[in-house]
């Protein structure tokens, strides 16, 4: 091939790409549609309305339900108890900027005693409790449901994988009164304020028999903090199984 046919294709190669390139750009709305989020369509990356692909909302079908593994009334007193429940979160990357939850108590006929509203935020990808504490109740409870009113979810930066929050050194000590300590350890270089930290105890037969809060003020970058849940009077035994659970806002993991 001669030099002048190499140039005669050089220049219709580069004539091709020129034109292919002022198409592109000509038709990239078209051709490469950023979503909007906001428009109250489906459109650009979107897997549905304004939700999904690259927007921070998430669909409903790339949202897996929470679940309501138990829920009780635990005696205080002859009329004081804590409601507290078990929920289930699968959901790894995403989650509501608020769970709303309602606990309603039965009397052993079937009617309702109460019912007590509550809010929260929900940890990714575990187990964690809901608790109120202190509710006066006329008489002896029969059966407490706990429902949940999920909200929309988005996309977050914490991971489960490598949890901002954890905890160790479980300690569980009893004379006039019952007392939990345990060590809570902040893994990243940010500081986290008022952490809300949730303890349930359980019996030899793995049922929840007491629950605390607690609330720490201030953990610090790379921070440990020694926490402690207090009973006025010595629990009924020592507990078999002790979950403690740090609620942390996963919208609060910033980059370090």
């Amino acid at each position: 091939m001669d030099w002048q046919t190499k140039r005669k294709i050089i220049y219709a190669f580069t004539s091709i790409i020129a034109v292919t390139t002022i198409f592109v750009f000509l038709l990239r709305d078209t051709l490469f549609p950023e979503p909007t989020c906001s428009d109250f369509k489906q459109n650009g990356y979107e897997i549905g309305v304004d939700c999904g692909g690259l927007c921070d909302k998430k669909c409903t079908q790339e949202v897996v339900p929470l679940g309501v593994l138990w829920s009780k009334a635990i005696a205080v007193s002859s009329t004081t108890y804590d409601l507290a429940g078990l929920v289930s979160n699968s959901n790894i990357d995403n989650a509501a900027k608020e769970l709303g939850y309602l606990f309603s108590v039965f009397d052993s006929n079937g009617d309702v005693m109460t019912e007590v509203r509550g809010s929260t935020t929900a940890p990714l990808d575990g187990k964690f409790p809901l608790i109120i504490q202190n509710v006066v109740l006329a008489k002896v409870p029969g059966k407490v449901a706990l429902t949940l009113f999920d909200t929309d979810h988005y996309k977050v930066k914490e991971s489960p994988t490598s949890p901002t929050v954890t905890i160790d050194n479980r300690r569980y000590e009893s004379t006039d009164t019952s007392r939990l300590y345990a060590t809570i350890i902040n893994n990243k270089r940010i500081e986290i304020r008022n952490l809300e930290v949730r303890a349930v105890l359980y019996d030899s037969f793995d049922n929840a028999y007491a629950v605390g809060k607690t609330v720490v003020p201030l953990l610090d970058k790379e921070g440990k903090e020694e926490i402690v849940f207090t009973w006025a009077s010595p629990l009924k035994e020592e507990p078999t199984r002790i979950g403690i659970y740090p609620i942390f806002n996963p919208f609060d993991a910033l980059v370090e």
